[in-house]
């Protein structure tokens, strides 16, 4: 079985979509302390409620330990509220799954067009093609063997807790652990042109390069 994990904060903008292509599945809303209707879609939807900190790490983690309890869970897909599947997805996860000690993330398709998209949407798949570091707005889809042996996110991380696990998947596996799937998966970049691409784009280079300096997530979180 896989579980379906979700972090939120104040999603109810963004949610329907992506419950509405999860409606038989597992779901599991990790939330960290919304104030609008989030939890009440979740909850009619079907979906189970962690609850607690804020925080990205913290959230994945929160949800994955919730799954866990039920045995029956394989494998985990940790997605963003703001994306969502296209049809056909979920053959293609089962498929992809059947890869032992393997995780995969989605193609990046932003929901916009424009010069700095065509950007945005090259520079992401030059990361994937060749470093294998995908952000979580692509999601990962990771067999529970796999994602427990590594410890799974780490609650400390409020930010780059994408970044933190892709690098343990590869530094424990290798670089051929990390697979794109065959298939897209729909992106909100609204946030991105509300402050423009290129912007924002320039700024998340910069808060890596500072993690890779060894600057606490932490402390980088009060600057993205």
């Amino acid at each position: 079985m896989l579980a379906v994990i979700i972090p939120t904060l104040n999603a109810q903008d963004c949610l329907p979509p992506l419950l509405a292509e999860l409606d038989d599945m597992r779901v599991v809303i990790s939330d960290g302390g919304s104030k609008d209707d989030t939890l009440d879609m979740a909850i009619g939807a079907g979906a189970v409620i962690a609850r607690g900190v804020c925080g990205r790490g913290a959230q994945m983690a929160r949800g994955a330990e919730l799954s866990g309890a039920v045995d029956e869970v394989t494998a985990y897909l940790f997605i963003h509220a703001d994306c969502r599947l296209l049809s056909g997805w979920k053959s293609v996860a089962e498929t992809a799954l059947k890869s032992p000690e393997t995780a995969w993330f989605f193609e990046y398709d932003p929901e916009a067009k424009g010069r700095g998209v065509t950007w945005l949407r090259f520079i992401v798949w030059l990361r994937g093609w060749a470093w294998r570091l995908p952000y979580g707005d692509q999601a990962l889809l990771i067999p529970r063997d796999m994602y427990e042996a590594l410890g799974g996110y780490d609650r400390e991380k409020p930010l780059f807790e994408d970044v933190d696990i892709v690098d343990r998947i590869k530094s424990a596996y290798g670089r051929k652990a990390l697979r794109k799937l065959p298939i897209a998966l729909k992106t909100d970049i609204s946030d991105h042109l509300r402050e423009g691409v290129w912007t924002r784009g320039w700024r998340n280079y910069r808060l890596l390069k500072a993690y890779r300096r060894g600057e606490s997530a932490k402390e980088l979180v009060k600057r993205y």
